[in-house]
């Protein structure tokens, strides 16, 4: 017969009618600032049972019952906990004890299964163990035991054929190496450091050569590091150079050219200062507005983009240069004109200005960069990775232990 309490049981989501509740109240538990409020059940598990499971003999006989704690979800914010006494028998014919159990929980676990993936739940929306702790009602380093549990980073077992390269800040200002799939967008592998060694020993061991003669390509920044070792872990790789980097870079040396010729102004108040200054942002736009006219701050005046940006480059012929230069590249880029772009670092001609630096860097990646124009790939999802990761350090207010930060990277990536 089922008790009057059994209800309880049904709102919380525990089916199992062999738990009979006897009891149901609030109390304070705890000592000092760790004393609180918990919703307690009593209950009793106990069911028939007089088969060994051990020995098999039909001798089992009642052996009393073991007192646990089981923490449950419950229906309030106020933490559930289950004070559960479970049956136990004894083994006349082995002498072994045997106890109850429940699909509650785990064996020699006080944490129901619901609450376990809950905790998994919340871990990811990115909030801190300190936060899940108190939302679920146990310790910190229970909820860092159950994640760990849950949760075990292990590299890919297959090699995909398009791979994606990056590095990211972990834990004690180390730069740590993150791998994933150029298709599917999943985590592939993370490596403690950005070591060529501990990369290159990574792949060769878990991966054979025929899956790594298999990848295609990698795309990557300009990191001339991982180029070195590149052709001798994955021979059939084709390097494409992401074309965001890329931008980035002549963006960095158009904005050193504008910085070089703001400080040639004295006066500052020249309608020249004033656009190199304040409308710096136009110079990056590969399309400026030249019918819409609007107001700009810094300014004060009415104009188009376009007479804004020849304020400048009528003034300074070698700024316009630089100017043009980077609008070419920047088109034959984005256009996938691999003629037109390398036609232009090809017969670029030194002028004393940062462009020198950025197009040089481009001739050493030459291979890459062309590739950059031919296929659609770029490092845009590890990127976007990279700022969850970003995310889930800031949120947890960063992480000492790496093995936990890339159990939880792993969850959200994976």
């Amino acid at each position: 017969m089922m008790s009057q309490f059994n209800p309880t049981l049904s709102v919380l989501g525990i089916p199992d009618t062999n738990i009979h509740v006897s009891d149901v109240r609030d109390e304070y538990r705890g000592k000092g600032t760790r004393q609180r409020k918990e919703h307690i059940i009593v209950a009793k598990l106990t069911y028939t049972l007089t088969r060994c499971p051990l020995c098999g003999m039909d001798a089992l006989r009642p052996y009393g019952f073991k007192a646990t704690h089981i923490h449950v979800q419950g229906a309030t914010d106020i933490p559930t906990v289950i004070d559960l006494d479970k049956q136990r028998w004894l083994c006349a014919n082995c002498h072994h004890s045997t106890m109850a159990t429940t699909p509650l929980v785990e064996p020699n676990h006080s944490i129901a299964k619901g609450v376990q993936m809950r905790i998994v739940e919340l871990a990811r929306l990115r909030l801190p163990k300190k936060t899940i702790a108190s939302i679920i009602g146990i310790s910190p380093t229970t909820v860092q035991r159950t994640l760990n549990a849950k949760i075990k980073y292990h590299a890919a077992r297959t090699l995909p054929i398009n791979l994606s390269f990056d590095e990211f800040r972990s834990t004690g200002n180390m730069m740590s190496f993150i791998c994933i799939d150029g298709d599917t967008h999943k985590l592939v592998s993370l490596l403690g450091d950005r070591l060529n060694k501990t990369i290159k020993d990574f792949f060769i061991s878990h991966y054979s050569l025929e899956e790594r003669s298999a990848v295609r390509t990698i795309t990557m920044d300009m990191n001339a590091a991982y180029q070195l070792f590149i052709k001798e872990v994955f021979p059939n790789a084709q390097i494409i150079i992401d074309r965001f980097h890329i931008v980035q870079l002549l963006g960095r040396a158009l904005d050193q050219e504008r910085i070089t010729t703001l400080k040639q102004i004295k006066d500052h108040h020249l309608r020249t200062y004033k656009v190199l200054k304040s409308q710096w942002r136009l110079f990056h736009k590969a399309e400026p507005n030249a019918q819409r006219v609007r107001y700009f701050f810094g300014l004060n005046e009415y104009m188009t983009e376009q007479n804004a940006i020849d304020i400048a480059l009528d003034e300074y012929p070698q700024f316009k240069q630089v100017y043009d230069l980077y609008l070419a590249l920047h088109e034959a880029l984005m256009n996938h004109n691999t003629r037109k772009l390398w036609q232009l670092i090809d017969t670029y001609q030194p002028s004393g200005t940062a462009m020198d630096t950025a197009i040089a860097t481009l001739k050493q990646n030459r291979r890459g960069v062309l590739a950059a124009t031919a296929s659609p790939r770029s490092n845009g999802p590890i990127e976007g990775i990279n700022r969850m990761i970003k995310s889930l350090k800031r949120s947890c207010f960063g992480f000492k232990n790496q093995t936990n930060f890339f159990n939880r990277i792993y969850q959200l990536a994976a």
